[in-house]
C-alpha cells in the first residue's frame, strides 16, 4: 500500500524532530545546571562550580544555536551533513577542554581562593560566551565542504574527527577526574567524575555513525542529555544540603546572637559612682560568646568588690559557666565580705558544675576605703599595682584556678592603698595577644601603657590599653577574649559612701 504524501513527509522528518528534540533537552538540562551552579557558587564557593558552570554554559550555547542554525532559523542554506558533525565536534571538544583545563592545575596545587564575583561580573561573561558561540556556529554554518581526513582512518570510525573529544574525555575520566576526586572528595565532583562516562559513549556512538539521524546519530545526542543530567542532580542534591546547612547555620547565628545579648547583659552596663574611686572595665569576646567576665559588687559598707573571671575556652559552654560563676558571686557577696571565704564556696559550686572539665582563673578584689586597704583573691590570676612613680607592685596569684575538684582554694592577701595608686587587673586576651609574628604584648606592654597614661581617667587609660593591644596585633587574627579592669585611687576617708 503507498504510502501517503503527509506520512511520507512525517517519515522522512522524524529524524530532524528527534534531533532537535533531544538537543534542546540537552540546552533546557545545560541552562537549568549553569542557573545552580550560579546559586550554588553563591553558596558555598565551591572550586568545581565555575568549571561545570563555564563547560555547560558553552556548550549550551553551542547546542542551542546549533539547533537554530541547523534548522534553519537562524542561518539559512546550511549543508547539514557538513554543519552538524563539525558543530558537533566542536561542542564535545570544547566542553571536555574546560573540564581539563579547569581541574588538572589542581593537581599539583591548592585552589586560590574563590573572588567574590557580583551578578554584574557573572551576566557579562555569559553574555560574551553567548555571542562567541553564535560566532563559532555562524562560521560552522558557512563551510559547504567536508574537511579532508586521514587515508588510515578505518572504514568502521564514519566521524574521525570525533576521536579528538573521544581522547580528551578518555583523558579526563582515565587520569585526571578520578585524581581531582581523591584529593577534593565533594558530592558534586564525583558527579563531574560520572558525567564523563555518558560523554565517553556518546562520543563512541558519533564516532560510529554512518549518516545524520541514524540510530548511532541520535543515541549519541540521548547519551550527551545523561551527560548534561548527572551533574545537574548532583548539584540539586548538593544544593539541597547546602540550603539546609546555610538554613542550619543561620538558626545557629541567631541562637548564638541572642545568647551574645544576654551574656552582654550580665556585664555591668557602667562604672559605680563612688567618690573616692575610679573605675573603668571592659570585655571583648574573640568569638560571639565567650569566658571572660568582670563584675562590680557592693558590699554593705563603703568598700566595692571588683571580681575578674576568664572561663578556659570561649564558646557556649564557657559562657553558660561564666553566667553561673557570676550568679554565685553577687548571691555569696551579699551575705559576706571576705572575698577568701567567698572564693572558697564558689569554688565548691564551680567543681560540682565543671566536674573537672572546665575551671576558672579569677580576681577577686575588695576595696575597704575605711581601711585603706585591698583585700584580694588571685585564683591562678594576678594583678598590678602601680604606685606613685615608677614602682609597681605585682599582686602574685594566691592559688590554683576554681573549679577543679580536690584542689584547696586560694587564700587571702591585704595590700594597702594610698591615693593616687592604679589597680590594673587583665586577661590572657590582652598579655598575650601576639601579632603576625607571634611576638606577645606581655605584661610588660600593659604595664608600658599604664605608666604612660598613668595620669589620665581610667575610661581613658582602658581605651588606651585595648588600642595598643590592636596596634600589637594588627591583622593577626583574635584568639582569646580580652577583659580588663582599672580601679584609680582617688581619695581615702573614713567618710567615703557610695553616691
Amino acid at each position: 500500500v503507498p504510502v501517503e504524501a503527509p506520512a511520507a513527509a512525517y517519515l522522512a522528518m522524524r529524524g530532524p524532530f528527534v534531533y532537535t528534540l533531544l538537543e534542546w533537552t540537552a540546552f533546557c538540562i545545560a541552562l537549568v545546571t549553569v542557573v545552580f551552579s550560579v546559586v550554588h557558587y553563591f553558596l558555598s564557593r565551591d572550586i568545581i562550580t565555575p568549571v561545570v558552570g563555564t563547560a555547560l554554559f558553552l556548550s549550551g550555547c553551542l547546542d542551542g544555536f546549533e539547533v537554530l542554525a541547523a534548522d534553519m532559523i537562524t542561518e539559512s542554506g546550511v549543508r547539514q551533513d557538513v554543519f552538524l558533525p563539525l558543530a558537533w565536534v566542536i561542542s564535545r571538544t570544547v566542553n571536555a577542554l574546560i573540564v581539563l583545563a579547569g581541574t588538572a592545575p589542581f593537581l599539583w596545587q591548592k585552589p586560590p581562593p574563590q573572588e567574590n564575583h557580583g551578578l554584574r561580573y557573572i551576566l557579562l561573561v555569559g553574555v560574551l560566551f553567548a555571542l562567541m558561540s553564535y560566532a563559532i556556529i555562524h562560521l560552522l554554518a558557512g563551510i559547504t565542504s567536508p574537511p579532508p581526513v586521514l587515508s588510515a582512518i578505518p572504514d568502521f570510525v564514519h566521524r574521525p574527527l570525533d576521536l579528538i573529544p573521544l581522547a580528551l574525555y578518555l583523558l579526563a575520566a582515565g587520569i585526571v577526574l578520578p585524581r581531582f576526586y581523591r584529593k577534593y572528595r565533594s558530592l558534586f565532583a564525583r558527579g563531574l567524575r560520572l558525567s564523563i562516562l555518558p560523554h565517553i559513549v556518546s562520543q563512541l556512538y558519533a564516532v560510529s555513525s554512518a549518516g545524520l539521524y541514524d540510530n548511532a546519530f541520535n543515541v549519541a545526542c540521548a547519551m550527551k542529555v545523561v551527560g548534561y543530567l548527572v551533574p545537574l542532580i548532583g548539584l540539586l542534591i548538593d544544593y539541597s544540603r547546602s540550603s539546609r546547612a546555610r538554613t542550619e547555620l543561620q538558626t545557629t547565628r541567631e541562637q548564638l546572637r541572642l545568647a551574645r545579648d544576654i551574656q552582654m547583659s550580665l556585664l555591668p552596663e557602667a562604672a559605680p559612682r563612688i567618690s573616692a574611686l575610679d573605675v573603668a572595665g571592659r570585655c571583648r569576646f574573640a568569638e560571639v560568646v565567650g569566658g571572660d567576665y568582670f563584675d562590680y559588687l557592693r558590699g554593705d559598707d563603703s568598700g566595692l568588690m571588683v571580681v575578674l573571671a576568664d572561663v578556659s575556652g570561649h564558646d557556649p559552654g564557657a559562657s553558660l559557666l561564666m553566667a553561673n560563676t557570676r550568679a554565685y558571686l553577687r548571691t555569696l557577696t551579699e551575705s559576706s565580705e571576705d572575698v577568701s571565704r567567698i572564693a572558697a564556696r564558689v569554688n565548691a559550686y564551680l567543681s560540682e558544675d565543671a566536674r573537672g572539665r572546665r575551671f576558672v582563673t579569677m580576681f577577686l578584689a575588695r576595696f575597704d576605703l575605711i581601711r585603706h586597704q585591698l583585700h584580694y583573691v588571685g585564683a591562678g590570676h594576678e594583678a598590678w599595682v602601680f604606685r606613685q612613680g615608677q614602682l609597681i607592685e605585682r599582686l602574685e596569684s594566691t592559688g590554683l584556678p576554681l573549679g577543679v575538684p580536690g584542689l584547696q582554694p586560694a587564700d587571702a592577701r591585704t595590700v594597702s592603698l594610698i591615693p593616687g595608686d592604679v589597680v590594673v587587673m587583665a586577661t590572657d586576651g590582652l598579655v598575650e595577644a601576639r601579632n603576625s609574628s607571634g611576638t606577645l604584648f606581655g605584661a610588660e606592654g600593659v604595664q608600658g601603657v599604664v605608666r604612660t597614661l598613668k595620669d589620665h581617667p581610667a575610661r581613658e587609660l582602658l581605651e588606651g590599653l585595648f588600642a595598643a593591644v590592636a596596634r600589637h596585633r594588627g591583622k593577626a587574627p583574635v584568639d582569646d577574649d580580652a577583659t580588663a579592669v582599672i580601679v584609680k585611687v582617688l581619695k581615702l576617708t573614713e567618710t567615703d559612701v557610695h553616691e
